[in-house]
């Protein structure tokens, strides 16, 4: 991937930041305020993203440009508190708008990469200063060694994470009735199955509900769209919550 890589902006970091202040992790006294206490650190990080050296883009691939934008967010100290949630969450949401996702991480691994970069010890490339521009590479690196990509369009996802979505789009839930539950969006309505709790809802199913409720691409909601920044967000933070819990202690 080169010159295609989707960044995300100052406004898109912001929504993040804003949707973290919106959940419990968020809401804690370590998460500060929720603007930046610093607006034009928070410019500059995000800014690092489309460096250039004269006319040429100095990171054009995604894990480089993810890499900056990590070390931007999470080493700039633009917010009062939260800066390394912010900068990770970031990182999860500008791979995810680009179609890629890390794999094979464990909590661990997260924690302690995190915590090499506040403290300076990312791995770096052999022979080079220790400097931000050997660290974003080590960063880079680590990104890169980690990062795989999505299929494109609809993915099977848990019913939890099928409910945030929808009801980012307005969308209301009836009670699970003899393993059926009720979806209604406006004046369209649908009925799926609801074997157990938090199931996994097939990519079929999925198409099938989206459509049902004018929530597909024919009705004019794509799937990028559909798969929305916040929702995503909050979905991350699922996923990884006992990680958030642990950078706010870092």
């Amino acid at each position: 991937m080169s010159h295609n890589v989707i960044c995300l902006t100052e406004a898109e970091v912001l929504r993040i930041r804003r949707r973290l202040a919106s959940v419990d992790l968020g809401r804690r006294s370590t998460f500060g305020a929720v603007e930046p206490i610093f607006p034009d650190r928070l410019s500059s990080a995000v800014s690092r993203q489309h460096t250039s050296i004269g006319s040429v883009p100095k990171y054009t691939r995604l894990a480089d440009i993810a890499g900056t934008l990590f070390y931007g967010v999470a080493m700039s100290h633009a917010f009062e508190n939260g800066n390394k949630r912010t900068a990770m969450m970031a990182l999860f949401v500008l791979l995810d708008k680009n179609r890629h996702v890390i794999v094979d991480t464990s909590e661990d691994e997260f924690y302690s990469f995190a915590e090499s970069v506040a403290d300076h010890r990312i791995k770096i490339p052999n022979n080079l200063e220790r400097n931000a521009d050997s660290e974003v590479l080590g960063i880079s690196s680590w990104v890169r060694e980690r990062m795989k990509p999505l299929v494109v369009g609809d993915k099977a996802m848990r019913f939890s994470d099928l409910r945030t979505h929808l009801q980012a789009f307005g969308c209301e839930f009836d009670k699970p009735d003899n393993n059926y539950v009720k979806i209604h969006c406006g004046t369209a309505s649908y009925s799926t199955g609801y074997p157990r709790r938090d199931f996994e809802v097939s990519v079929s199913e999925i198409k099938r509900i989206r459509r049902a409720l004018g929530l597909d691409a024919p009705s004019g909601v794509d799937a990028s769209e559909f798969y929305d920044l916040e929702s995503r967000v909050t979905a991350f933070v699922d996923l990884h919550t006992n990680l958030m819990s642990r950078l706010a202690n870092l």
